[in-house]
C-alpha cells in the first residue's frame, strides 16, 4: 500500500501524473486528427503550472534540495517552450530536425524531471508516476506506428 502524503507532495504526485496522461491524450487525439481536442488538452496541460507553481514556491519557502528545484526549473522551461512555440508564435517546429531534436531533449529531461521528484518524495508514488509515463510512451508509439502505416498504405 501507498504512504499518505502531505498537502504539497500529493499536489505534485496529482500533477505529475495528469501530467503524463495529458500528454498521452494529445498522442491520441493528434493520431485521430483532432485538432480541437489536442488544443483543449494543450490548454488544460498548461495550466498544471498552478498547481507545479504552488509547490515549487512551498518547496522554495522550505529551502529543499538544489537539484530538486533544478528538476523543477526543467519541467518549466519544458512548459514555457511548449506555450511560446505552439500557443504564442504558433510555430510548427516538429516538422524539422534541427528544431525538434532539442526539443525532444527538453520534453525528456522535463518527463524524467517528475519521476525524479516523485522518487524523491516517495519511491512507490515514484513508480505510479513512472507508470504514468510508460503510458504516455505507449501512446506516443501508437502515435507513430499509426503514421507509418498511413504512409506505407
Amino acid at each position: 500500500m501507498l504512504p499518505a502524503l502531505g498537502f504539497y507532495e500529493g499536489l505534485f504526485i496529482a500533477a505529475a501524473i495528469v501530467f503524463n496522461l495529458l500528454i498521452a491524450g494529445i498522442f491520441i487525439a493528434n493520431w485521430r486528427k483532432k485538432p480541437n481536442a489536442v488544443r483543449t488538452l494543450g490548454v488544460v496541460w498548461l495550466l498544471l503550472a498552478l498547481p507545479l507553481g504552488a509547490v515549487f514556491i512551498h518547496y522554495l519557502l522550505i529551502g529543499v534540495q538544489s537539484w530538486v528545484m533544478a528538476a523543477f526549473g526543467l519541467v518549466f522551461l519544458y512548459m514555457l517552450v511548449e506555450l511560446v512555440l505552439d500557443y504564442v508564435l504558433q510555430y510548427e517546429f516538429r516538422s524539422q530536425w534541427r528544431t525538434h531534436i532539442p526539443y525532444i531533449i527538453l520534453e525528456y529531461l522535463a518527463l524524467f524531471s517528475l519521476i525524479a521528484i516523485a522518487i524523491w518524495i516517495d519511491s512507490g508514488w515514484g513508480w505510479v508516476v513512472g507508470a504514468s509515463f510508460w503510458i504516455l510512451l505507449g501512446c506516443l508509439i501508437y502515435l507513430y506506428a499509426g503514421r507509418r502505416r498511413h504512409r506505407a498504405g
